[in-house]
């Protein structure tokens, strides 16, 4: 069984500072990372595992080979009982070979298998082990190692000894070889017979060869077409039977999010009424799953944090798309909420725009006044009030 807060013990805030001074200045998507990290740290032992989550998920699009914060993604979404997402942030580090017997050690935890059991796993399933990487200083000192500049000096011996050998080289081939002969003797033959019937052969010959190119190079692109519209079907095929299964287990806004996620294809003729059928039964519980997501993100920012702010306005603005031109009972709140987590981004051309919507729309609603009040508020160069 995995045990939380005894796994929360081995994770310790990575030290910036002391990064720097051995390596140098970072990219500036690299600290913002470790920031990340080391935030999503503070928010877990204060019990808000979904916003240290968020900033995890930030970590690591910066830095797609931060596997400690992979790791305590896993961790997080234990936390908040989603195993299955725990499972698959594990198996992202199995499968990158970094970091992969303490992922390894999580999930037969999870499974309920012993200690024991962890490495014989891993070694089965890697031929080639990395060795695991020590917590909070040493991941430190590795990123620091990794930055370093090679030696320039080794490198310039190395260099000037390569010309030498090339030179001595040169001299000694010059000097076993006669000025007045050529290292290679070409004698050229004129005494061939020419046949003009068999050269008239070789002629159709390769005009056969070379209609035969022609013909294999458009059979070829037409195989490679139908290959790609038979993968395409495929994958479409095989999407919307995850979306279904999802969805029939009440994780709405994953089913959303793989119907959503088009990969720049179509949906194929054939499968556009099936598609359909499904996203209509889909999209207003998604709606509603992203707008109570909405919610415990921009009421859990207690610190206020921009960034915070904005993912919780991501999440309402897709349960607006979601809803379209549909009506809710939530809808008048829903802008309301999304308003108000514009406006506290610095995007007040948004929240205005929200603001407005909801006292067109709702004119005999309690969210009209309070929009209106949010107006003032927002034209006079002030912050909105309340909560």
């Amino acid at each position: 069984m995995l045990n939380v807060s005894t796994e929360l013990e081995s994770f310790q805030p990575i030290d910036l500072e002391k990064i720097e001074q051995e390596a140098g200045d970072l990219p500036e998507d690299t600290i913002k990372a470790i920031q990340l990290f080391n935030k999503a740290l503070e928010d877990i032992k204060f019990g808000n595992e979904d916003i240290a989550i968020i900033q995890l998920k930030k970590a690591i699009s910066l830095y797609p080979s931060f596997f400690e914060a992979m790791n305590l993604l896993g961790i997080c979404y234990y936390a908040a009982g989603k195993t299955d997402a725990a499972r698959n942030a594990f198996k992202q580090v199995i499968d990158a070979d970094d970091s992969g017997i303490k992922a390894m050690q999580y999930i037969n935890k999870i499974d309920g298998f012993d200690e024991q059991t962890d490495s014989a796993a891993y070694s089965k399933k890697k031929t080639k082990s990395s060795k695991a990487k020590k917590e909070g200083t040493a991941f430190s000192e590795w990123v620091a190692n990794g930055l370093k500049a090679e030696d320039n000096n080794v490198y310039g011996l190395k260099y000037i000894a390569g010309i030498l050998i090339g030179v001595v080289i040169t001299g000694f081939i010059w000097y076993m070889v006669p000025t007045n002969k050529s290292l290679f003797t070409i004698q050229r033959v004129e005494n061939i017979v020419k046949d003009p019937e068999l050269e008239n052969h070789i002629i159709q010959l390769n005009a056969r060869i070379d209609k035969l190119e022609q013909d294999l190079e458009s059979r070829k692109d037409e195989n490679l077409k139908l290959m790609d519209s038979f993968r395409v079907y495929k994958d479409w095929v095989t999407r919307i039977r995850e979306a279904e299964e999802i969805y029939n287990e009440g994780k709405y806004t994953e089913a959303a999010e793989l119907m959503m996620n088009r990969q720049g294809t179509a949906v194929p003729d054939d499968l556009k009424e099936m598609y359909d059928n499904l996203w209509d039964k889909i999209r207003l519980k998604a709606a509603n799953q992203y707008y109570n997501d909405g919610n415990k993100t921009y009421n859990g920012n207690t610190s206020r944090d921009i960034d915070i702010y904005r993912t919780a306005l991501e999440q309402y603005e897709t349960a607006i798309a979601l809803i379209d031109a549909d009506s809710v009972s939530y809808k008048a709140a829903l802008y309301y909420q999304a308003g108000k987590a514009a406006a506290r981004c610095n995007e007040r051309e948004k929240a205005v725009e929200l603001f407005e919507y909801i006292i067109d729309e709702f004119p005999n609603s309690n969210y009209r006044s309070y929009a209106a009040a949010r107006l003032n508020e927002i034209e006079s160069g002030m912050e909105i009030t309340g909560n």
